[in-house]
């Protein structure tokens, strides 16, 4: 009764598989027409470098809006310091008479320039907010750059981790296919059992199954590095080196940083200075007659106003400023900790890859060996068919984690580098 439940179950597993595999096929021509009718799957190239794509990739994104406006922006500033006056020059002009349709003739009138000065040392809160802006528009373009950098390594990182897996992926369900044809003619000729076919056609599939989701992963990679490079080639060799030095100081992020400090500084002292308005020097000349017929007598005037006590809103702009500058400490702070954070994590990451890539390695021949004494024992009767498909799965995971873990190690070069700002 057990054996005829056997029987019944291995006919129903039998079936399930025959009705899947139409529709894995016909999965399988999907990918390949869409990939037909859309854009060929990338290539590596041997010729591209990492520097190039990341200099085109550069050009292309749209952060450079972003440094361009700075440095429009710290331009404007620089001109903002080095005007002579502190403000437009006004124009005055007054007029009396003793009437309008009647008098004596009386007439008086007179024109006033203003020029607004600036008060002692007003202007080096402005020139120290230039000089900052200056600096952090020519930081930017670096910060920027690394930015992209990074997105770029990853992105190669990624592609090449999925066309690896996409490749021993394809490689194992094509032996596991052929393993099922060479099982299906020992069937035919009565030397195995027909469940040592369902059991080969079953891990055919799953091995099919993988290989459509490798592919689904690299095509996933493919379109994240053509959408941020727009170039439809990857970079065969993209190795790093890294520096021989652990410092941050040169870092274009904590350099961008450090002149926002100084701007909102500089900031800070602007409106100190402001908090009285401008004195105004005003120059001009007069005109007067007493009754009419008679000349004009004239005379040239100078003055200069100067305010008294500060302005209303002073006080509370100069609160906002040191409130901006206490936030711009922080993040200045926050971002040094977060950057050495990181760097401390890729040096680790990249002195265990050397042992992980060696450990894998010893892993992967071991399995080698034991799949190709497990194949000899399978062709002498030896071993079921169960062990040899067990031995398989375990050489090409072995295999994978050791690709991968060469991968890695580039990777976390690339990761250091990053981390200390080095763009190649």
């Amino acid at each position: 009764m057990l054996q005829l439940m056997t029987i019944l179950l291995l006919m129903l597993f039998g079936s399930a598989l025959a009705a899947a595999e139409p529709v894995i096929e016909a999965r399988a021509e999907a990918e390949t027409e869409i990939d037909s009718h859309g854009r060929t799957a990338l290539e590596a190239d041997p010729q591209l470098t990492l520097r190039e794509v990341i200099v085109h990739t550069f050009e292309r994104e749209p952060g450079l809006l972003v440094v361009a406006a700075r440095r429009f922006e710290a331009d404007a500033l620089k001109k903002n310091s080095a005007r002579f006056l502190s403000g437009a020059p006004e124009i005055s002009a007054n007029h009396a008479t003793d009437g309008l349709w009647a008098g004596d003739g009386y007439r008086q009138w007179d024109v006033q320039l203003g020029l607004p000065l600036w008060w002692p040392g007003q202007r080096k809160g402005r020139r120290q907010s230039a000089r900052a802006a200056d600096s952090a528009a020519r930081y930017a373009v670096r910060a920027h750059e690394l930015e992209v950098a990074g997105w770029v390594r990853q992105a190669v990182a990624d592609l090449a981790v999925a066309h690896v897996r996409l490749e021993l992926t394809e490689a194992e369900w094509r032996a596991e296919d052929e393993l099922a044809t060479q099982v299906e003619r020992a069937v035919a000729l009565e030397e195995l059992a027909r469940r040592e076919l369902l059991l080969a056609r079953s891990a055919s599939l799953d091995r099919r199954l993988i290989h459509l989701k490798a592919l689904e992963e690299s095509r996933h990679a493919e379109d994240r590095y053509f959408l941020l490079t727009g170039l439809s080639a990857w970079p065969m060799d993209w190795n790093e080196t890294p520096p021989d030095f652990d410092s941050l100081e040169n870092h274009p992020f904590l350099l961008l940083a450090g002149e926002e400090t100084a701007r909102a500084q500089g900031e800070l002292d602007r409106l100190k200075a402001d908090q009285w308005s401008a004195p105004v020097l005003a120059l001009g000349s007069e005109h007067e007659r007493d009754v009419s017929g008679a000349s004009f007598d004239g005379r040239i005037v100078a003055g200069l106003r100067i305010p008294l006590g500060r302005r209303r809103d002073a006080q509370a702009e100069v609160a906002g400023a040191r409130r901006a500058v206490a936030e711009r400490r922080r993040d200045h702070q926050r971002l040094e900790r977060n950057l050495r954070e990181r760097l401390t994590q890729a040096e680790r990451r990249f002195a265990l890859s050397f042992e992980r890539v060696s450990a894998a390695a010893e892993q992967a021949e071991m399995a080698a060996e034991y799949l190709r004494l497990t194949k000899l024992g399978f062709g002498l009767g030896e071993t079921d068919l169960g062990q040899l498909l067990r031995a398989r799965v375990r050489a090409t995971a072995a295999n994978q984690t050791h690709r991968e873990a060469l991968i890695l190690r580039q990777s976390c070069a690339g990761e250091m580098n990053q981390a200390l700002g080095v763009v190649p």
